[in-house]
């Protein structure tokens, strides 16, 4: 649910900026996306962080349950903050943390925390560059060419991108959440073998948009306001290139953050209108809370381990 209140805002922070979809079609829009994106791009991300990472098929059920609930609770400290983060780093971080304190540092996988980190940083910096070349392209065409029906034709596109981003982070950011719950059934009822069923795609798709409707203003105002105004044109591009950065990652199967490749496209789209209209202050803080994100599920993984190891008597020290 706390993934809703995060991402669900970022995600409608540029449709509800630009007013050219009416407010009360784009959850619907999204959700509806959502739920078919891991049916067409398949569960790749799933896997990598239900298994890259920490194998959880290997270990127990209260590492999962630390892990996840210090990445939620990290993700509660930075939405009371009124500011995105990656729903991957939190996650990330919990898990390290956790398995460190518990003893199981070996466990842990470094080549898949690389991709991960690898990922997040391109993902990044694709974003930026993408959106701002389309951008660039935009106000060139708007400028050689500013009729009503251009105009028409670029809000319409806001329809196909909204479905696109949707079904990005379905195949994405949606499937972190989707692993873990794969995981967790599997324990419940001591399966082998890692796979995804329909109840583990549906159960996480509910409670994330149950969290984007009792919570995701608070980020979408952030990100829709707060950085640059985007005209109904730039916030078309600025969606397509988190578009088409966040469904590639997925088709590649690196899980990156549809929060940060949004947040960097609105960086480059702003950068591209004019860069001295941006506001630098709020780019600074959130890119801060980007880097904090990681040592913060970091401590709330190792301490609630600990806390845990103690309450039954298991933690020693040297």
């Amino acid at each position: 649910m706390v993934s809703g209140f995060n991402d669900g805002g970022n995600l409608v922070a540029t449709y509800r900026s630009s007013r050219i979809i009416d407010s009360r079609r784009i959850a619907p829009l999204l959700i509806a996306a959502i739920a078919l994106g891991p049916v067409i791009f398949g569960t790749a991300v799933s896997r990598t962080m239900a298994l890259e990472v920490v194998n959880f098929t290997q270990t127990s059920s209260r590492l999962l349950a630390i892990s996840v609930m210090a990445g939620v609770l990290t993700l509660v400290v930075t939405w009371r903050m009124r500011l995105p983060t990656s729903t991957t780093i939190a996650l990330a971080g919990g898990i390290i943390g956790a398995a460190a304190a518990s003893g199981q540092a070996a466990l842990i996988h470094w080549a898949g925390v690389e991709k991960i980190a690898g990922g997040l940083v391109g993902s990044v910096v694709m974003g930026f560059m993408l959106a701002w070349l389309l951008t660039g392209v935009m106000k060139r065409v708007t400028a050689s060419d500013g009729t009503p029906r251009l105009v028409k034709v670029v809000d319409k596109f806001q329809y196909l991108t909204i479905l696109w981003q949707g079904l990005a982070y379905g195949a994405n950011d949606q499937e972190k959440v989707i692993g873990l719950t794969a995981i967790v059934m599997m324990l419940l009822g001591h399966d082998a073998v890692y796979h995804v069923s329909s109840f583990d795609i549906l159960f996480p798709l509910a409670s994330w948009s149950v969290g984007l409707a009792l919570g995701g203003s608070r980020i979408a105002n952030t990100v829709g306001t707060q950085i640059i105004h985007l005209r109904p044109e730039t916030s078309v591009t600025t969606q397509l290139a988190a578009a088409i950065t966040v469904s590639l990652a997925a088709i590649l199967g690196f899980p990156v953050s549809t929060t940060q490749a949004t947040d960097g496209c609105i960086f480059g789209s702003g950068t591209m209108i004019n860069r001295h209209r941006v506001h630098w202050k709020v780019v600074r803080k959130i890119i801060g809370v980007w880097i904090i994100t990681m040592p913060i599920a970091l401590a709330m993984g190792a301490v609630l381990m600990m806390l845990v190891r103690l309450s039954q008597g298991s933690l020693a020290f040297f």
